[in-house]
């Protein structure tokens, strides 16, 4: 997630530690927090979920990592099971990225195998909910909204679910995924570490000239799939 105005990218690591970097030199301004996942940068504040045993909205300050505010715990439903990435069961998009931020979310209970649940417990229990806060971050607010998914999401969704992805550009054998700030592709990418093992790596490439700008470490124990940064 990144604010080319403010020269802001702000990523967040397995922990869910937030990190906020200078997209021109790829400095390290600050880290903060755990289990937090950034879904917006607005008025110089950053919007995030916090992933745990409960969910709440939080608001940081972009220049020093300082909380703002934060929100009362947002209700799901007791089968949902709320990640720091988007995964089969929990997914979050932002609909709106100004003030106030729209935040939708949907969580799916998905079969494990072992004996299936018999027809009265099926039928009484969702196996997908969908929801969206409304956040203002002037003035903090949370507002609960309801938000069914359009057709055309809801066909988008079942690609989703079913494994098609539309083929990216060509980028190096190591972007597991990527952005688009203005000149800059943000790509976060994998490779071997000192100690052995994996290093997850924010690497800017000026599309223009296909160099690498900067990149830093963020973590030095890679996860599969991490959620794509927002432009």
């Amino acid at each position: 997630m990144a604010d080319a105005s403010a020269g802001r990218a702000v990523v967040h690591d397995r922990q869910g530690t937030l990190i906020a970097l200078d997209l021109e030199t790829g400095a390290v301004l600050w880290r903060q927090g755990r289990d937090l996942r950034p879904c917006a940068l607005v008025a110089g504040t950053v919007v995030a979920l916090r992933v745990g045993s409960l969910v709440r909205v939080e608001l940081l300050d972009t220049d020093e990592g300082t909380e703002r505010w934060t929100s009362p715990p947002v209700a799901l439903p007791a089968w949902a099971r709320p990640t720091l990435h988007d995964s089969p069961e929990f997914a979050v998009d932002v609909e709106r990225e100004q003030d106030p931020v729209v935040i939708r979310w949907t969580a799916r209970a998905l079969y494990r195998g072992g004996a299936p649940p018999g027809p009265d417990v099926a039928g009484s229990q969702p196996r997908t909910a969908h929801g969206a806060l409304r956040i203002g971050v002037a003035s903090p607010s949370m507002e609960v909204q309801t938000w069914t998914p359009t057709e055309a999401e809801s066909e988008a969704e079942s690609e989703a679910e079913s494994g098609a992805e539309v083929p990216p550009p060509p980028l190096a054998a190591d972007v597991l995924e990527y952005g688009q700030v203005g000149d800059l592709r943000v790509e976060l990418t994998v490779r071997p570490g000192s100690g052995g093992e994996d290093a997850v790596v924010l690497r800017a490439v000026d599309t223009r000239t296909a160099s690498a700008v900067w990149e830093v470490v963020l973590d030095e124990t890679a996860e599969s799939r991490p959620r794509r940064l927002r432009p």
